[in-house]
């Protein structure tokens, strides 16, 4: 007799599977076995790799959404009890998996057509010192609109980066793609508020107290302005601020000259205890970057260059470089949503904010994806609305990352931090509740 509460084949859970990985753990992983005789097979590495596309499982798991899904796949790749080989399911809606250890398909299953013919796995590799973009990967950049030399002038850096790691990948393609694309848009956004030099322009008080300060004569100053100016009215370069242009012009040609008395700046090593010097806050905010923002990306810019081993006599111009990139992702989300909203139950980070975490803050992809979870519980719980949450997501996943690797985040800008002054508080020292709601910019 059917009880009439039930009208389809009912899962059968196993109590020691629970009781081993957790009850929605192993909801899913018997439904997983249920699909896999109807799901299409593809030989990998070893394995054989399943795809589930999102409505065969919300037609066999009703009770749960996307977010649902995505949560209890990665808790089960976490524990080792399945393997996931794709883009997070809340955003594509696909969830392809393998089963850990010697896995051999049904005798009922045929195997795929071209089995036979199916080339060897691809080993992962380092990347080669003279890597370049293959046709398809250019081709998918073509179709964003980003102009080849853009895509050229972007390859020295990242061959460079990713031979310093020396981690191997099965396909730098996709890398680059992002890395390019995450690039043009943090381009685009600083492009719009560029302007050229205006006629009849002139270098601030404050910039030229500061080429005094460092000790460049006045007359030296005046010289390089007459050719500052014909330069660039000439070139038609456009800048954000042209007072920093001007600065690093004049810095440039002095620290070039063979003068004895002048003193050389020797490349160093970056210190875990690094702070920008006055001057480079300065800049900050002629940029319009608001101080609290610049602060907060201390930690990963530090963290970033003690990995690399990196070693420079400008560590102020590639803070202050650093800062507007992810100042114009931080603009750029904001313009694109000119309506706050509250956050939705099943809300994930888009692929333009995985890719800038990934490529330009350096943050693990996982780690990232780890905290979404904690981030839709307490924001609904604000019940909050802002316009971008990528960027709210971007600046809390910079502060878990800080957390994660020991770097205190000064909010001194440029002073020295006083444990014993609330004035001077480190990032890393105030609540998720403090951060996440600074509003005050």
């Amino acid at each position: 007799m059917k009880h009439p509460l039930l009208p389809e084949r009912p899962l059968s859970i196993s109590p020691s599977l629970a009781a081993t990985v957790g009850l929605e753990e192993a909801v899913l992983l018997t439904a997983l076995g249920d699909l896999t005789p109807f799901l299409p097979l593809e030989p990998y590495g070893g394995r054989d790799w399943y795809t589930a596309q999102g409505e065969q499982l919300y037609l066999l798991l009703p009770f749960w959404q996307a977010a649902d899904i995505q949560r209890v796949a990665t808790s089960l790749r976490n524990q080792g009890a399945l393997l996931l080989g794709a883009a997070p399911f809340g955003s594509s809606e696909i969830l392809k998996f393998a089963l850990p250890g010697e896995y051999k398909r049904s005798a009922a299953t045929p195997p795929p057509v071209q089995q036979a013919h199916a080339p060897s796995s691809r080993s992962a590799n380092t990347i080669a010192p003279g890597w370049q973009p293959d046709a398809e990967t250019m081709a998918r950049i073509s179709q964003l609109g980003i102009p080849e030399h853009f895509v050229r002038e972007q390859l020295p850096e990242f061959v460079t980066y990713w031979r310093e790691r020396a981690e191997p990948r099965h396909s730098f393609g996709s890398l680059f793609l992002r890395q390019v694309k995450s690039k043009w848009e943090a381009f685009r956004a600083t492009a719009q508020r560029k302007q050229a030099l205006p006629e009849g322009w002139q270098p601030n008080s404050d910039t030229l107290r500061k080429l005094a300060d460092e000790g460049v004569p006045s007359t030296f100053v005046s010289r390089g302005l007459q050719r500052f100016l014909d330069y660039h009215h000439s070139s038609g370069k456009q800048s954000i601020s042209w007072d920093l242009e001007f600065n690093d012009w004049i810095m440039e040609d002095w620290e070039k000259q063979d003068t004895p008395f002048i003193e050389k700046r020797k490349p160093t090593a970056m210190a875990r205890d690094w702070q920008p010097s006055e001057h480079t806050w300065e800049q900050l905010q002629r940029l319009a970057i608001n101080p609290r923002f610049a602060a907060e990306l201390l930690p990963e810019f530090i963290y970033k260059w003690t990995e690399r081993g990196g070693h420079s006599a400008r560590w102020g111009e590639l803070f202050i470089e650093y800062a507007r990139e992810e100042w114009a992702y931080y603009c750029q989300g904001i313009e694109k949503n000119p309506v706050a909203k509250p956050i939705s139950r099943n809300w994930q980070p888009g692929g333009d904010c995985l890719s800038h975490l990934v490529n330009q803050c350096e943050i693990e992809r996982d780690f990232a994806l780890s905290l979404v979870p904690e981030f839709i519980i307490y924001w609904r719980g604000q019940n909050a609305a802002r316009k971008s949450w990528d960027a709210v997501f971007v600046r809390h996943a910079r502060h878990q990352w800080a957390e994660r690797n020991k770097l205190a985040i000064g909010n001194s800008y440029g002073k020295p931090q006083e444990s014993n002054n609330s004035a001077n508080q480190r990032t890393r020292d105030r609540s998720i509740g403090d951060i996440l709601t600074d509003t005050n910019w």
